[in-house]
């Protein structure tokens, strides 16, 4: 009896000796993870694509981590407006946020042309610059600056040239135009004599029917049925010179992502990966159904900028986005990058997509 007792006296004080070993070599396995709470805001409203896609991807982060980093999202107006997002997640209010570059065009001069630059990338582009290219470091040199890590998250793949109620035969048609669009576009618009209005989403279709904006350009068929431009424009304009590929981002909060453990940053940055690939396939996918019943079932009037339009556009672009980035150093780099990774995408394309797309419509 006082061999068991001491038996089992000694393997009690090993197994309490092996933990407090475990314990002092091995912190991770006794502790349990640290686990984290972030607020996502969004300048995209609920009901759209946007909506659906952020939704999940917070989703996706909070199940893959089985709750170690719990990510709720708010949409545009539901926490605060679309436009504030920027702010609360810089200022670590929030941890995270979603939307376009050009929509911080006050934040950096460079910024805006991370969404992208007219007659600039396409979206399968875009996505080679960024992550085969300069992108990301570039993105990255302007978001760190304002204590924002930058990932993209998105596209909308190429737009549409925009809704009107008049008909653009000529670039002198855009004069005098109230015009919602955003970016490096808009600035093009104004040097037409364009005044350019920027808009959140949810506030587009009551400017136009208040008569407080005379068009809009928003994403392409599918978004824009879903938000009932048909209603209240009489033309659909193509193609979308301005935006032929635009970035939809996720930024977080540097503090907050410096907390994070590699393996949640590894799970965030691999999510938006994920959801930039995503994002522009359903885009795509929708907008085959989408573009065919605008015209089919609405009789919305498909209308092609014709090509002096699109030429004199061209040239006034190169000359209004090269004179912007000429002002600023951190711009001028990002330019010359796209610029250069352009040149050698449009060599490429001449002997594969463009062809190819030409060929396969040979017989109709």
């Amino acid at each position: 009896m006082r061999r068991r007792k001491f038996l089992k006296k000694t393997l009690n004080t090993s197994i309490i000796g092996g933990v407090a070993a475990s314990s002092l070599f091995f912190p991770n396995i006794v502790r349990s993870k640290k686990k984290h709470t972030w607020v996502a805001v969004s300048a995209f409203d609920k009901a759209g694509i946007l909506g659906r896609a952020f939704k999940k991807l917070c989703d996706e982060i909070t199940r893959i981590s089985e709750g170690e980093l719990n990510i709720k999202l708010f949409h545009a107006n539901e926490l605060v407006g679309a436009f504030e997002s920027f702010d609360v997640v810089q200022s670590g209010t929030c941890q995270m946020g979603f939307g376009s570059p050009y929509y911080w065009a006050g934040k950096s001069p460079a910024i805006s042309f991370l969404s992208g630059i007219p007659f600039g990338f396409n979206q399968q582009e875009m996505a080679a610059w960024f992550y085969h290219g300069e992108g990301m470091n570039l993105a990255n040199e302007v978001y760190n600056n304002l204590n924002l890590k930058f990932f993209p998250a998105g596209n909308t793949g190429n737009q549409m040239g925009g809704w009107f109620n008049k008909s653009i035969k000529d670039v002198t048609d855009f004069k005098g135009l109230k015009f919602r669009m955003p970016g490096l576009g808009g600035e093009v618009l104004k040097s037409y004599g364009t005044n350019v209005v920027l808009l959140p989403g949810p506030d587009v279709v009551p400017a136009i029917t208040s008569g407080t904006i005379d068009g809009t350009e928003w994403i392409g068929p599918a978004a824009d049925l879903g938000k009932g431009l048909h209603k209240v424009c009489d033309y659909y304009y193509y193609p979308g010179w301005h935006e032929p590929g635009t970035c939809l981002e996720a930024f977080i909060n540097l503090q907050a992502w410096d907390k994070l453990s590699k393996s949640l940053q590894r799970l965030v940055e691999v999510s938006c990966s994920q959801s930039n690939s995503l994002i522009a396939s359903e885009f795509f996918a929708r907008n085959c159904f989408a573009v065919k019943k605008l015209k089919d079932q609405y009789n919305v009037s498909f209308i092609r900028y014709n090509d002096l339009v699109l030429k004199l556009l061209k040239r006034r672009s190169d000359e209004v986005v090269a004179d912007i980035a000429s002002k600023d150093s951190l711009s001028k780099k990002i330019f010359d990058s796209i610029i250069s990774f352009r040149e050698l995408a449009i060599f490429w394309s001449h002997y594969s997509e463009a062809d190819y797309l030409n060929a396969r419509i040979l017989d109709d």
